[in-house]
This record gives structure tokens, sequence and C-alpha cells, in this order.
């Protein structure tokens, strides 16, 4: 650890004298981004070989202190009239760095050996299903990190921090981070810019676009104020279904009784890449052999498969709950790729902002529990209806509505009595393919024989303050690793677990 702070500390200086904090660089918090600024994102990287914890530090601080790269390294205050901004120093150093930094050396000891490493997921020969114990974020925080975004603000340190565990056969490197500082995407393309600085190719990293100027409220002021459609093409089309009074007190009821009846278990699944294409095939020959449906076509779009795997998997959470009771997935959308002023500028460098949407599918509970093509049909209905542009920018406009002073964007829409399942997937973004950390791996090989040297294997993910398992049904394609082999997490009922296992089981 010494070794790896004296070398970052030299980085800080080089950049510069100290800031005394009067002259810094202040970077607007976004809406968007201020309403997720609670949950503190945890997601640790593990590479099954010895990567030199000090080369990724200097790089990642080198990336913090590039143009408006710059914001990520910032911390954040509060203004007189209690609204957040971030203060990012004109000149980083060494008691004002870019992102907090810690290292633990066990590379005397074997990851399989240590007390809490040796839980983590693992790759496996077939199918697994495997716990994903929450105290396993201790392995990607340190010890006395702020666990809390006002803590964070209170002791005044940078909203980034790099956590690395170096063992004799692998290393776990874990970045931390507000969610309001950037989404599923923005960290991607983090990634993919952290990566290429460790080869040092800093003239290829692209540009931070967005830092202060929120494209979202821009695209949303732009076609409210302009008279083409009518206001009534203009209303979010889910709006209508929004849970109030009676309704609403009835579905908590409900729900917070779910929560103790049936407690979540948040495990790990695993499907090694044979049994994935197995799965593939046997959803589409489903779908496409109920001829009295129009389904879509799935083709081999990767868009295609992640409706296709998460209704499948949905279908399996439904079946726990009532056969009579409706189904309402909540699924998320990149709103990214909705707006067609973010896709124009996307050549020109990259959004890391929260561009977060959401489309409800209400079903019955025959559609939900039904033939997978039936299902398939019509949650990309009702999604295709919500994924327009305009539909996207009425969500934006609804949720400004109702968090602009202060209050909270509730996903109670639907049925008062339906089974909530939430439904996302980080496929596109490919985590793995973002990351290729070659050049600060100390040897040429990988122990495990499988994945490239500064390829991870795997990584894993966790929520520090609001933990998978405490809300609705949840299913996350995380997406696939070097090797196709396809990784998902979710947080379902004990017996929705021993439905995934038996159905997963004919695919080994």
């Amino acid at each position: 650890m010494e070794k790896a702070s004296f070398c970052a500390s030299q980085h800080c200086q080089s950049a510069g004298t100290e800031s005394t904090g009067d002259e810094d660089d202040v970077y607007p918090i976004h809406l968007q981004d201020f309403n997720f600024r609670n949950l503190i994102m945890v997601c640790t990287l593990r590479f099954d070989h010895a990567l030199d914890a000090c080369k990724l530090h200097t790089a990642l601080a080198r990336l913090l202190g590039k143009d408006d790269w710059r914001k990520l390294g910032g911390r954040v205050r509060r203004r007189a009239d209690g609204k957040l901004e971030i203060h990012v120093p004109q000149r980083f150093s060494v008691k004002r760095p870019p992102a907090r930094f810690s290292h633990i050396d066990l590379t005397d000891t074997l990851i399989a050996d240590h007390e809490f490493a040796s839980n983590l997921p693992v790759p496996t020969e077939g199918i697994s299903v495997q716990p994903n114990q929450y105290n396993l974020i201790e392995l990607g925080v340190e010890q006395d990190a702020p666990r809390t975004f006002d803590q964070m603000m209170d002791r005044d340190v940078p909203q980034m921090s790099l956590h690395i565990v170096s063992f004799q056969d692998a290393t776990l490197v874990s970045i931390s981070w507000p969610h309001s500082l950037m989404g599923g995407q923005g960290f991607a393309d983090f990634l993919r810019a952290w990566s290429l600085m460790v080869e040092d190719k800093d003239s290829e990293v692209p540009r931070l676009l967005g830092a202060k100027e929120d494209v979202l409220l821009q695209a949303e002021n732009c076609n409210f104020a302009s008279p083409e459609k009518g206001s009534s093409e203009k209303d979010w089309v889910v709006q209508k279904c929004r849970l109030i009074g009676m309704d609403l007190v009835l579905f908590l009821l409900r729900f917070v009784w779910s929560l103790f009846w049936a407690p979540k278990e948040v495990k790990t699944v695993f499907l090694p890449k044979k049994s994935l294409e197995k799965l593939q095939l046997a959803c589409r020959n489903e779908i496409s052999s109920d001829t009295s449906l129009e389904v879509v076509e799935t083709g081999n779009k990767p868009q295609d498969d992640e409706l296709v795997l998460l209704a499948y998997f949905a279908r399996l959470a439904a079946s726990t709950s009532h056969s009579h009771r409706p189904i309402t997935l909540v699924n998320f959308l990149k709103g990214g790729r909705l707006l067609s002023s973010v896709r124009q500028e996307n050549a020109s460098g990259v959004y890391v902002q929260n561009m977060t949407g959401y489309a409800f599918s209400f079903l019955t509970g025959k559609t939900a529990r039904g033939g997978l093509g039936a299902l398939v049909r019509e949650n990309c209905c009702q999604m295709r209806e919500q994924s327009t542009e305009q539909q996207y920018l009425s969500f934006l406009r609804t949720y400004r509505r109702a968090t602009e002073h202060g209050g909270t964007f509730k996903l109670f829409y639907g049925p008062r009595d339906a089974h909530v399942i939430v439904c996302n997937s980080f496929l596109d973004e490919d985590l793995a393919g973002a990351v290729n950390f070659a050049a600060a791996a100390l040897t040429k090989h990988s122990t495990s024989g499988g994945t490239p040297p500064g390829r991870m294997s795997c990584f894993y993910y966790h929520i520090m303050n609001n933990r998978l398992g405490c809300g609705a049904d949840c299913i996350y394609l995380l997406g696939k690793d070097w090797a196709g082999n396809l990784w998902a997490t979710a947080a379902l009922p004990r017996n929705a677990w021993r439905d995934v296992d038996l159905a997963l089981k004919q695919y080994a």
C-alpha cells in the first residue's frame, strides 16, 4: 500500500501547487443526477492475474485531470441556497486528490484461501446459481469509506473511490461512486476511457459532453416549446395508470406484506456459453412455434436477446404468485439512444450523466405465466409505445415536475394488486469488453488459463446503502464475460429460486 500511495502522490504533486478552494471550477449537478444521489454504487472487477495497482491509480488520476472528465474528480458542496454543486480544484494535489485510493497487499494469499473472497461468485464448468452475500461488499471499499452521500459531503472527500486488493493469483479492482455522478452507459464509457489512459493512449480518450449543460433539460424544453404537436400527443401514456388514493394504499400494504411473507434472496446466475445458446434456441423455438401470434423477430440482435432473456426470467419470477394476479414489468430505457440530439453528439464524445427512463408493461396473469411468445409480444408492444423520443421526453417532464422542488418520483403504476418485477440489462454496455488493463498486467498469462491478462473474468455489483432484496423482485442481466458466458443477478423469493434451478438444469 505504501508504494502505491507514493506513486499516486508523485503524480498529484506534479500537477501543481495546493489549491485553496477559492479558484475551484464549479460544475452543476443535473436534476436527474441529483435524484440518484443517495445510491452509492460499488462495482468490483475481478482479474485472475496480478495487476500493477500503482499504474491503475495513476492512470485514473490522469483521466480525472483531463478536460471535463475533471468533473468526476470533484467534491460535492452545498450552496447557501441549499442546492448542490461539484467543486473541482484547478490543480489536484496530495491534499485534494481526484479520487480516494486504498490498496491491500495480500500477494502471499491465494484468493481461494481468503475468508471473504473465497465466497465470491466464480465461473463454473456448468450452470450454477451462487449466493451473493451482501457482506462481500466489504471487499470493494476501504473500512472507513463514507456509507452515504451526506457522509461524503460532510467529510469533503472525492466522489470516486478506487480500492484494490492484490492476491497471489488474482486482483480485485473496485470503483465506488454516487449514482449522481454517472449512469450505467456512462460507467461503461468511463471504463473505456480509463483503459485508454492505462495504455497511454491519452489522445484517444473521448471528450466528456454535457458536463455543464443538461442535455435532457435542453431537449425537453425545446420539445415542449414546439407547437407542432397537440398537448395530448405529449402526455406520457403511463401517467393515466398512476396509483393514487386507496388504490395506492392497498398496493403498498400488499407490497410490504410480501417483503415479510416472502423475503428476497440475492443470487448470481452463471450460464456457460453453450448453455446460454441452448436456452436462447429453446426460447426462439417456443416463440416461433406459437403460430397464432405475430411476435418480434429475435434474429441475432442484442436488444432482442435482452428482451427474450428478461422475459424468460420474468416468467419464472411470476410463477411464484397466484395465477390470476397481474404482473407489472418495470423496464429500464436507455434515454441516450432515444434522443436525436444525443445521438448526433455521440460521434464527438460521450455523456456519462444519468439518462434512465422507465417503460411499464401491464400484463395479465395468463400472459405473464403462459407461452413465452405472448409474453414477449405484449411486453415489446407496450415498450415500443413508450420508447419513442416523444414519450421519453414526456417521461422526463413528468419526472421533473415530480422532483424539481424536492419531491420524489415513485414507480407506483398499474393494477393495485400487481406483482411487480423490475428488469434491467447491461448486455449492450459490454462492461467486460470495455476494460483492457493489459498494460498494467504483471504476468503474461492468466493464472486460471482462461481470460487474457488485463481482461476481467467477471464483475460484482452492489449498492452500498440500498441493498438488493429490500424492494421489488428484480432481475439484472449483468452481461457476458470474455468467453461469452452470461452473468445475471436477481433478488427473488426462495421458492422462485427453486423454479430457476429446475428450469435451467435442462440446458446443462
